[in-house]
């Protein structure tokens, strides 16, 4: 296939580990886009884990397209096709492609930030449908700081800084979005976040939402684990340990359908409702 070898503008932050086949994933991808899209493409671009640094074995490829124009019908279909052509390759990284194409105009636009749907792609999945996943100031935040560009201009020169108080106070709203959701699913017949994967997501979420909050910025689960065991009290540390080693110990797809521990719901609540009562704590 011609240029199925292609060098990414970020060709060195590509990582082999742990799938070698999301190179020849992405460069399908891209070509694919790049023929397509044509003048109205701006930018692809990667976000999510692989930008931030923690792409592992349960990680999503996540990743945004810049384009000129909004997409028409007549480009919407075709990148269905795209979509469904990539998950037909027998591989991991082909089977988690996720993400959003966005025009120019709505990413330097602030007002529709968390409003407007964008057209995207959910994990695993080929039907295009709209949503405002990646509509998101800590998205943003990645993109312009962290995304790693495959082909097309840099993010940082096509669009503006992210505002301190917007992603803190997205940061702050989300924690206790998330704390309900989490308080009301304990006692449910399983669903994610009484799984095994869910009680641990949500342990690590909070420690990389403190993250943020205190440091201004968006960085790894990894690295947020390693903040918060010197930032929180000494009595959750263990808490975080049993996530961070459940995140790396059993794979999503088993974890998902396990509930998790009782016990450990209830605890990884405490935790949660710690962390929320920081929100009013924590300056911008």
């Amino acid at each position: 296939m011609k240029d199925m070898n292609m060098k990414f503008l970020d060709d060195t932050r590509i990582t082999n580990d742990p799938y070698p086949e999301l190179r020849e994933v992405l460069n399908s991808f891209v070509n694919a886009i790049k023929a397509e899209l044509a003048e109205n493409l701006i930018g692809v671009y990667l976000v999510g884990s692989l930008a931030s640094g923690d792409f592992d074995l349960d990680s999503d490829v996540d990743f945004l397209v810049v384009t000129n124009t909004e997409l028409t019908e007549t480009n919407r279909n075709p990148l269905q096709e795209i979509q469904i052509k990539i998950h037909d390759i027998d591989c991991y990284p082909a089977k988690h492609l996720e993400g959003s194409y966005i025009s120019i105009a709505d990413l330097n636009n602030w007002r529709t930030v968390g409003e407007k749907k964008l057209y995207y792609f959910d994990n695993g999945s080929t039907t295009l449908e709209q949503s405002i996943h990646d509509n998101q100031w800590h998205v943003r935040w990645i993109l312009r700081e962290r995304g790693i560009t495959l082909i097309g201009q840099k993010a940082e020169t096509i669009m503006q800084s992210i505002p301190l108080y917007e992603l803190s106070n997205e940061i702050k709203t989300v924690m206790l979005q998330v704390m309900k959701l989490f308080e009301d699913e304990i006692d449910r017949p399983l669903s994610f976040f009484n799984s095994r994967f869910g009680q641990s997501f949500a342990v690590l979420t909070y420690c990389r939402m403190l993250h943020t909050l205190r440091t201004g910025t968006v960085q790894s689960k990894k690295a947020a684990v390693k903040w918060a065991k010197q930032f929180v009290e000494p009595e959750w540390v263990k808490i975080i340990d049993q996530a961070w080693h459940e995140r790396e110990g059993v794979r999503f797809g088993i974890k998902i359908g396990q509930p998790a521990d009782r016990t450990l719901l209830y605890e990884t609540l405490e935790f949660i409702k710690h962390a929320v009562a920081q929100i009013d704590n924590i300056e911008v």
